[in-house]
């Protein structure tokens, strides 16, 4: 689809860009130099949009050697030279600063096979994935802008440079990244941009676990994950088997902004096997197959006194408020508030786990009961009979019932 571009790629803005003292710094150390130097991509589309960049990078005109030259050895750590990567250390903050380039053939869908340095900066944007990414500033000239990303930013759109399928084809992940875009900035993708995406989503094959992983964490978080989960989601399934289809189910920007509870919802089956595929860590995976059993076997959570006690002593406090919260969201609110029950509930720091029993194993063996098994049973008795309400958790009442059974 052609589109009318800017006839003038510099665009002087009106007003000036943010710029932290530490950026600012690195790009006028690099001009005085007689060096060109921006702030480019994701910090400047960030900027454009009114928020605050996680982070900034710098695109420069100077080779890898040169920047080294201009901030000095001891500022400077080689990150990528061969890529043109440098990070320079300035007033106690880090910025990767990197040469342009124009990137070769990628032969393995993910990496170019080598990259030319160019002193051309409208190259560098030209080679980059998004419009929207392929901009770039700096006060002295303003906004360049080669491929009318201000224009997309603008109307909230995410659009390849150049032919999609041939940005796809270069670099797979790409797919992702669009799709992670928009679910966190709730932009549409363009036309050709969608279908590509649709028609190049076998290449995700040859993406790595762990990439996937990343994109596919960010994606679930975003505050429009929703429209992608639904819209995408045979694009999806290629990457991560047995993510379900959302529109079918619920909404995930209505759970809890917790990546387990997310994850747990959109892989319901087999969680453990489909997130160790993933490659998401031990913890993660313990929690989140934990929640999805939980939303399979009480769908509506049982909101007694005596049945939130024993989730609470079963699954501990972090699994139990994320489930209520999960299944909440996913009952649409019907029924008595589990959140609200097990919020007033622990407002009364209930006895729910042995660390919290006033008699401990070793009290019990201090005062003539041998070690062993028998001790953690005694204990568990305790317990249960606490949460039953059939005791009283004080050191006496318990002492008394120790008394009682004759184990003393």
């Amino acid at each position: 689809m052609n589109r009318q571009r800017h006839q003038n790629a510099f665009v002087k803005n009106p007003w000036d860009l943010p710029l932290p003292g530490y950026v600012a710094k690195t790009l006028r150390s690099l001009e005085q130099a007689g060096y060109e130097a921006y702030v480019v991509g994701g910090c400047v589309r960030d900027t454009l949009m009114g928020k605050e960049p996680d982070d900034w990078d710098v695109c420069t005109s100077a080779l890898p050697k040169e920047i080294v030259s201009c901030f000095g050895a001891r500022k400077t750590i080689p990150t990528g030279m061969k890529h043109g990567t440098v990070t320079v250390l300035i007033d106690g903050q880090s910025v990767e600063v990197t040469t342009y380039r124009i990137d070769g053939d990628y032969l393995d869908g993910r990496h170019p096979s080598e990259v030319a340095f160019t002193r051309s900066l409208s190259e560098d944007l030209k080679r980059r994935d998004f419009t929207m990414n392929a901009v770039a500033y700096c006060p002295s000239a303003g906004l360049v802008d080669v491929c009318g990303g201000r224009a997309d930013i603008a109307a909230g759109l995410i659009r390849c440079v150049g032919d999609p399928r041939r940005r796809f084809e270069e670099d797979a992940l790409r797919i992702l990244r669009a799709l992670r875009f928009k679910a966190v900035l709730g932009f549409t993708l363009e036309e050709e941009t969608a279908a590509a995406v649709r028609g190049c989503r076998g290449l995700l094959k040859q993406i790595s676990k762990e990439r996937i992983q990343a994109e596919l964490s960010k994606l679930v978080m975003g505050d429009h994950a929703d429209s992608v989960l639904g819209s995408f989601h045979e694009v999806l399934e290629v990457c991560a088997p047995g993510i379900i289809d959302v529109s079918k189910r619920v909404s995930v920007e209505r759970l809890p902004k917790d990546l387990t509870v997310r994850l747990a919802v959109l892989f319901p089956v087999e969680t453990r096997a489909a997130l160790r595929a993933l490659k998401y860590d031990n913890h993660t995976v313990r929690q989140a197959d934990r929640i999805a059993r939980l939303l399979a076997d009480r769908p509506a959570p049982r909101t007694g006194r005596k049945e939130i006690l024993c989730l609470l002593r079963d699954e501990g406090r972090e699994i139990t408020r994320l489930y209520f919260a999960a299944a909440e969201t996913m009952t649409k609110g019907c029924g008595p508030s589990g959140a609200a029950a097990l919020k007033e509930l622990l407002q009364e720091d209930p006895c729910y786990s042995l660390k919290q029993l006033a008699v401990s194993g070793g009290d019990l063996i201090r005062l003539g009961m041998r070690p062993g098994p028998a001790v953690g049973q005694l204990l568990d008795e305790m317990l249960t009979l606490v949460i039953d309400g059939q005791l009283e958790n004080s050191s006496g009442s318990l002492l008394d019932y120790v008394k009682k059974r004759g184990v003393l």
